[in-house]
């Protein structure tokens, strides 16, 4: 039968005050980021009985990661994550032997998974993903060489007009003064970019101007999400989410590569192996009520406000409560979830039906179980 859990918090400090308080059961006057909800070591869900208390129980002791294959998480950002990439599955596997065995003593891998991760915004959310136009790119960095006496771009540039993204990325991190991140914004300015995007590097220069990472950012697509609408990002996209509130659906690993806007450890070597220049995110307008189900994704979600979804077994499902309450119909059992609380069913349990009164995440992997 399904279990009921609620997110494991997370306060890191890019999170927004009490940004998840609705959903967590508390504030706690202190940044926000994430509730995860699933089994890995990281932070496995906790149990919750029929009026929302903790158990004293967590999700892990009743499964393992192939039973809950993926990680679903409530996300809150006041201010930009690091730029970042996950590995796909071989590179995880072999960074993760190698760190396990002493090869590479550093601690860049936290699990030997690969991480594809959909974001689906629940308010306007703003990103950046995957590479900027290439000509755009290069008058970006243009721009900036021209404000910034003596500044000399031109072999980053070389690599952009080669359209290896990829290859630029040292020599910006080379280039990278505090001076120069802050020229940011008006470089944006200056070559036409919409006020939102001006707006987003404002944010970068005063949150990380020193960050030896910031000037890889004009590399970056500017994204924004209406409610509803979602970003895929495979394995080896770069990415940095800037601001604003959705729902995460990944693999379960925690595998983050950081190449800079961030307090935690960067780690460009690996990062760079990470990149797959040929990738690109998928960006899906999608609106409350239809499936999001990216090319090559291993899960499928659909934001529901009323009516119902067929939930069947032979899969992992997993059913988030945002707004309101809904029920879980099994055949003989009835289960309410209530905003933050999540019905989980492994594969084994029984085809159950969603009804919707308020926003709902339904989550199905598609990941089939074979008997």
């Amino acid at each position: 039968m399904s279990l009921v859990v609620r997110g494991a918090i997370k306060d890191y400090d890019w999170g927004i005050i009490d940004g998840l308080a609705r959903w967590a059961g508390e504030s706690t006057n202190a940044p926000q980021a994430e509730l995860w909800y699933g089994v890995h070591p990281g932070g496995p869900s906790p149990l919750v009985d029929s009026k929302g208390q903790a158990t004293g129980d967590d999700l892990a002791r009743h499964f393992d990661v192939e039973s809950i294959p993926l990680l679903v998480k409530l996300l809150a950002a006041a201010k930009p994550l690091s730029v970042q990439v996950h590995p796909n599955k071989a590179l995880a596997a072999m960074g993760y032997a190698e760190q396990q065995s002493g090869e590479d003593p550093r601690r860049v891998y936290s699990d030997p998974f690969e991480k594809t991760e959909l974001l689906v915004a629940l308010q306007d959310f703003e990103a950046f993903a995957g590479w900027r136009d290439q000509s755009q790119a290069i008058d970006f960095l243009i721009a900036i060489e021209n404000l910034n006496e003596g500044l000399d771009l031109s072999s980053a540039k070389s690599e952009v007009s080669a359209g290896r993204f990829k290859a630029a990325i040292p020599l910006l991190i080379a280039a990278n003064t505090a001076e120069v991140v802050a020229s940011m914004a008006v470089a944006a300015k200056n070559i036409g970019l919409e006020l939102a995007q001006v707006h987003a590097y404002e944010i970068v220069i005063s949150e990380y101007a020193n960050d030896s990472g910031a000037l890889i950012t004009p590399l970056l697509a500017y994204l924004s999400l209406a409610k509803g609408e979602a970003v895929f990002l495979p394995a080896g996209v770069p990415h940095s989410y800037i601001r604003g509130i959705g729902v995460e659906v990944m693999t379960s690993s925690d595998n983050v590569v950081r190449l800079g806007l961030t307090t935690k450890p960067v780690f460009v070597d690996h990062a760079l192996k990470a990149i797959n220049d040929g990738l690109h995110p998928q960006v899906l307008r999608a609106g409350i009520g239809d499936l999001i189900w990216p090319v090559n994704a291993p899960f499928v979600v659909r934001l529901l406000e009323t009516g119902s979804e067929r939930m069947p077994k032979g899969a992992y499902r997993i059913a988030l409560a945002i707004e309101g309450k809904s029920n879980i119909i099994f055949e003989d059992a009835e289960i309410t979830i209530r905003p933050g609380t999540a019905a989980v069913m492994s594969a084994e349990d029984p085809d159950a039906d969603v009804e919707a009164h308020g926003l709902v995440a339904v989550i199905q992997s598609t990941i089939l179980t074979q008997h």
